[in-house]
């Protein structure tokens, strides 16, 4: 066999190899999220996170000049924290209200950081965080979720 043929059939090897890593990691994050029975998505911009939100509406207090949005829900949207990048405020109809929790659902994306005042925005308390809001919803009884 000659070395042509030879680095082909190893260049052909790893990317297949790749292909399988890449297929096999996206396949068990999917699994983990449907044995804890939740959902998480991504979207670049508003525009994009408007078109494909899960299960309900996207949140009111999320501006519209939101990029990089980051959604983790339970299956039955009683647990919800959203996170995105802006600078725009929140609207005006958000009022400063004591914390009443944190957000139940694990996220590398979250903060570490609870203050004791957070903004109230309809059903979701916000905080801000570096780059932009964090918001979460906690169901108060069986069957709540986000309008």
């Amino acid at each position: 066999m000659n070395d042509r043929i030879r680095t082909s059939a190893t260049t052909a090897s790893v990317a297949l190899l790749g292909a399988t890593l890449l297929l096999g990691l996206t396949a068990c994050a999917n699994i983990e999220h449907a044995l804890k029975k939740q959902h998480e998505e991504t979207s670049a911009t508003y525009v994009d996170a408007q078109e494909g939100w899960v299960g309900v509406d996207i949140p009111a207090w999320i501006p519209d000049d939101a990029t990089d949005l980051h959604s983790i829900a339970t299956i039955n949207e009683q647990v919800a924290v959203v996170r995105v990048s802006s600078t725009a405020a929140l609207p005006t109809t958000c009022t400063i209200e004591d914390r009443h929790g944190i957000p139940s659902l694990p996220a590398d994306w979250s903060t570490d950081s609870w203050p004791d005042t957070v903004s109230l925005c309809g059903e979701y308390e916000v905080i801000p965080v570096e780059d932009g809001w964090l918001g979460w919803f906690n169901a108060a009884e069986e069957g709540d979720a986000p309008s």
